[in-house]
């Protein structure tokens, strides 16, 4: 089953929600061009307005109001192979846009302290899919099916305590459908049996919001310290689905549940600059083991908790002009893979690149532009079935009747490709309380 929700409409609607609450805004892979660049690694660097949701701590760093607008496209292959087969590939392209405004307020200095950010991501083909199969052993990756496939959009607060601290808090909201429906049948509405069948729908887009904070200090002039937290982000499809047909009556409730993003906690240090470098170190935690099926059932046995590790450089080559690269492994979470479920996914090397311009320095016009590219590529997962942990698909055969989409054993492999930018805009003044 396939729920879509057109995306300009969504568009429309999380701007009007929105505006009490930029391209970094919760959604997998949708991070600004600098957050990128660095494979991740900006929860102790300086921030701005597109690294608020690594650490919203960084909006202490705004010093003038800002607009962040960007765009990436990608390109995804996804190989599947049962032993003893010929194996498949599956590749899509996927792309998104997104934007982020970060100001400090106005007023006298202690307000002046106080930064405010929001943020909105769209992709470029749906704003909000879930999609449940029929078969729960149908092969899926937890990281690249449905991630890439969400809108959202984030609100932020950050204060800064002189140079030497400041913290940050927000919450990222994440759409939900629910879907009443009412299903009967009436002999005498009109001719034919198709047309007395009567269909009530009740669509609603609801958002759920997820927290997150975080702590970015200076103890030393060349050393920076983050900290930051925020809590895993869901998106569910269900409600009532009542059919009356005489004296037939199901009422029976749906909730299909896509699993985002787990709860991750984030620690890291900067060094710099030194000669116009910095380097920024990070470890992240991530909590995989709350991961649900598409059916919000459980797992058994649960995905693993991983630790991700990684790092990015920042070159000052030129006063206009910024080098960055980043490296960051990305552990599986997905335990050996012997019973039912089929899900695909093996330890993950990124490798970034990007640079970043500021034409105040060049031309003296208010703007920034940052451009990154990067890649994904994964080991070769594979998995062996044990016949005790399948089920018998026809009882009424002798012997074991296995169809599982896995057996007797499989392999997979993936390899993500991405290019985008971030066009920053500076508006009004510096502030420096």
């Amino acid at each position: 089953m396939r729920v879509r929700v057109v995306t300009p409409l969504l568009f429309a609607a999380v701007l009007f929600v929105a505006l009490d609450a930029g391209a970094t805004s919760g959604t997998a892979f949708g991070e600004s061009s600098r957050v990128a660049a660095l494979a991740g690694a900006a929860v102790a660097p300086p921030g701005d307005s597109g690294s608020m949701l690594e650490n919203p701590a960084g909006l202490g760093d705004v010093k003038e109001p800002e607009l962040l607008l960007g765009a990436s496209v990608a390109r995804l292959r996804l190989g599947f192979g049962r032993d003893g087969e010929a194996g498949s590939e599956r590749t899509r392209t996927i792309g998104g846009f997104g934007l982020a405004v970060a100001t400090p307020l106005p007023g006298p200095e202690w307000l002046a302290r106080l930064r405010l950010g929001i943020a909105l991501y769209l992709p470029a083909d749906r704003a909000l899919r879930v999609a449940v199969d029929e078969r729960e052993d149908r092969p899926l990756s937890p990281v690249y099916d449905g991630r890439p496939d969400r809108m959202s959009a984030l609100g932020a607060l950050g204060y800064a305590f002189g140079k030497e601290l400041r913290v940050g808090l927000g919450v990222v909201m994440a759409p939900n459908l629910a879907t009443p429906t009412e299903v009967s049948y009436d002999a005498d509405r009109a001719d034919g049996v198709e047309k007395d069948v009567m269909v009530r729908l009740d669509r609603d887009l609801e958002m759920s919001l997820s927290p997150f904070f975080g702590v970015r200090a200076e103890p030393l002039e060349m050393l920076s310290l983050g900290v930051a937290y925020r809590a895993h982000a869901v998106s569910r499809a269900g409600g009532s689905q009542r059919t009356v047909a005489g004296g037939i009556l199901a009422d029976d409730p749906i909730d299909y549940y896509q699993f985002w993003d787990p709860a991750r906690l984030s620690a890291g240090f900067a060094l710099g600059p030194w000669h116009g470098a910095r380097l920024s170190f990070q470890a992240t935690h991530a909590r995989w083991s709350e991961f649900r099926t598409g059916m919000n059932r459980s797992l058994e046995p649960a995905f693993d908790d991983t630790l991700e590790l990684g790092g990015g450089l920042e070159w000052q080559a030129l006063p206009w002009l910024v080098a960055r690269g980043g490296f960051r492994h990305e552990p599986s979470p997905i335990p050996p893979q012997t019973g039912p479920t089929n899900y695909l996914g093996a330890d993950t090397e990124e490798l970034s690149l990007g640079a970043g311009a500021d034409f105040r320095k060049l031309f003296r016009a208010p703007l920034a532009l940052d451009v990154h590219a990067r890649t994904r590529l994964s080991a070769e997962q594979s998995a062996d079935k044990d016949p005790e942990r399948l089920g018998d698909a026809s009882a009424s055969l002798p012997g074991q009747q296995i169809d599982n989409l896995g057996y007797p054993g499989f392999r997979s492999s993936a390899s993500y490709w991405q290019v985008g930018f971030s066009l920053k805009i500076f508006i009004g003044k510096e502030r420096k309380p």
